[in-house]
């Protein structure tokens, strides 16, 4: 029997809320002051953009600004997806929606700062047993995520966060934790420099995204990414795809 934290979506539900075992729904909570810091991140994901996310960044962006098509970013789930998930930044469930799970009813937690973008992902998986939290990878995964994860995915998440990796790779620190000895992190990131030059979409939407504060990876590089993932993982790799970093992390530090 599965956990009574974890909660399932009913479409048929006229209010599009989550349906909760004993948990009660989403739960909001005060925010730390690391989490006040991503907020400007934070803040683009309104209901409003999440209609629109899956042609402007899931297949516009990522092909013409970032050289590095959802295709790609797909392989990993494909390839890594265990029968727990863990969704870290899920968006609007876009990849978790188009992978393949190893098994037809898996057990998805996800977790981000927005309401919005838990509820938009939630609804999108019918099939899945489903549990949103609320909560900042700058902090320990709370409890009522769970531990002893199969796979943790965390996609287009890191450039978000403020700090360089030496200061936010605490994220994977944090996710190690909850992860199973034989488990894997995966995800990708796009960094300030990728592989050749940037194009010139890519380079506008580089700069605004930075000062709205939605971007925060001026810092960020191939190297400050491995170093921070090896300070919790044995085991890394990092394959570049244009502007984007995609990673798969095993054998988490205890």
């Amino acid at each position: 029997m599965l956990p009574s934290r974890y909660c399932q979506w009913s479409r048929r539900s006229s209010r599009r809320d989550v349906i909760a075992v004993a948990t009660g729904g989403i739960q909001e909570k005060r925010l730390s002051s690391s989490e006040e810091k991503v907020q400007a991140a934070v803040a683009p994901y309104t209901k409003a953009f999440l209609r629109v996310y899956d042609l402007w960044v899931v297949r516009l962006s990522n092909r013409y600004a970032w050289r590095c098509d959802a295709e790609k970013m797909l392989a990993l789930y494909n390839t890594h997806l265990g029968e727990r998930h863990l969704e870290v930044g899920p968006g609007t469930g876009w990849y978790l929606d188009h992978a393949t799970f190893p098994t037809s009813r898996p057990a998805i937690t996800l977790l981000d700062l927005s309401a919005s973008t838990l509820e938009f992902t939630a609804a999108r998986l019918p099939s899945a047993v489903v549990a949103p939290v609320v909560g900042s990878v700058l902090d320990p995964v709370p409890e009522a995520a769970g531990a002893a994860f199969d796979s943790i995915g965390i996609n287009y998440v890191m450039h978000c966060v403020p700090g360089s990796f030496d200061e936010k790779g605490v994220a994977f620190q944090n996710l190690a934790r909850v992860l199973r000895d034989d488990g894997v992190l995966f995800g990708s990131t796009i960094l300030a420099s990728g592989e050749g030059r940037r194009t010139l979409f890519g380079r506008a939407l580089m700069g605004a995204y930075s000062r709205i504060g939605a971007f925060n990876c001026r810092l960020d590089d191939r190297e400050g990414l491995e170093r921070a993932l090896k300070a919790a993982f044995a085991q890394v790799q990092i394959t570049m795809e244009g502007d984007v970093a995609l990673f798969a992390a095993h054998a988490p530090h205890r």
